[in-house]
């Protein structure tokens, strides 16, 4: 959104500003950071081979729901689920 308070910047996709100013270096998180930015930018800076299937997972995500509720319910299960997965590889 124009005049957010957390927008794109630079090359960085919103997710990248947030987590950049937010949170602290965690595990699996700097992976999704690249898949994220590579859905929204559309630039394949990262080449996330996971990117394709996520955004295609989000797609039917929003297909299937127009509840707001329900689709950021199904879409952090998703995250939730790279996140551990991405944290389990850096151990």
């Amino acid at each position: 959104m124009f005049d957010a308070e957390f927008t794109h910047e630079g090359d960085r996709c919103t997710f990248e500003v947030l987590v950049a100013r937010l949170v602290p270096d965690v595990g699996g998180l700097h992976a999704i950071e690249e898949i994220i930015h590579d859905i929204d930018l559309k630039d394949s800076k990262f080449e996330r081979t996971e990117a394709a299937g996520i955004d295609a997972l989000i797609t039917g995500i929003c297909a299937r729901s127009k509840d707001d509720d329900e689709r950021l319910l199904r879409g952090s299960a998703i995250f939730d689920d790279l996140f551990e997965s991405f944290s389990r590889r850096r151990r």
